[in-house]
């Protein structure tokens, strides 16, 4: 049987120590701000949370909210947490 990704390669992408919102691509690196949230992969930073349920809600979107940003812990330790 042939290997179907010989001759791929991989690309490790060091995203370092910068947290950006996937929606409005905010930089909350140097911010101790709290609240946001993922939905399925996407980090949704404190900002846009709250617009952004309103359509997850309307559409009955719930199960795909993967975790909430602790009330005690800044948007930007948070994501830095998952990688």
């Amino acid at each position: 049987m042939t290997d179907p990704f010989e001759g791929f390669h991989t690309v490790v992408i060091d995203g370092g120590d910068v947290v950006l919102c996937d929606l409005c691509n905010k930089d909350y690196s140097n911010s101790e701000v709290s609240g946001g949230f993922l939905f399925q992969s996407k980090a949704v930073c404190p900002d846009c949370a709250e617009r952004f349920m309103k359509g997850v809600k309307k559409y009955g979107e719930e199960r795909f909210i993967k975790a909430t940003c602790p009330e005690d812990m800044s948007f930007y330790n948070w994501i830095m947490s998952f990688r």
